[in-house]
């Protein structure tokens, strides 16, 4: 499968196609570029769109969704002393349902790769 658009790739030039197309392949970018459009067993057109990497999260902690807006105001220690106890009690239920919400939120931010720090 092939999509057209605005291509920006991840090359070390920072190669950007106004009008470019990019090459999907057993669900992996093979191929990026502009001019003849390459041949693929489907076509998805993105005309308008601009295709870009998507962002990666070294640090996550998915499970504090579920907590995020609690002591926004507070200094770190503070902030930790009003949350650990909350943290101390979410079980498996809750701990899946912030999750699947994070994952959620970062994948509409355009962030594909997560690593979790629970």
């Amino acid at each position: 499968m092939y999509a057209n658009g605005w291509i920006v790739t991840c090359d070390d030039a920072g190669t950007e196609y106004p009008s470019g197309w990019v090459l999907v392949e057993d669900g992996l970018v093979s191929a990026a570029g502009a001019g003849d459009e390459p041949e693929a067993d489907a076509r998805v057109d993105l005309d308008g769109a601009v295709v870009t990497p998507g962002l990666v999260n070294t640090h996550h902690h998915l499970y504090q969704t579920l907590t995020r807006a609690r002591a926004q105001q507070a200094d770190l220690f503070t902030w930790l002393r009003e949350l650990y106890p909350a943290w101390s009690r979410i079980d498996a239920e809750a701990e899946y349902a912030a999750a699947r919400t994070g994952l959620a939120e970062l994948a509409l931010s355009g962030c594909t790769t997560v690593f979790d720090h629970h």
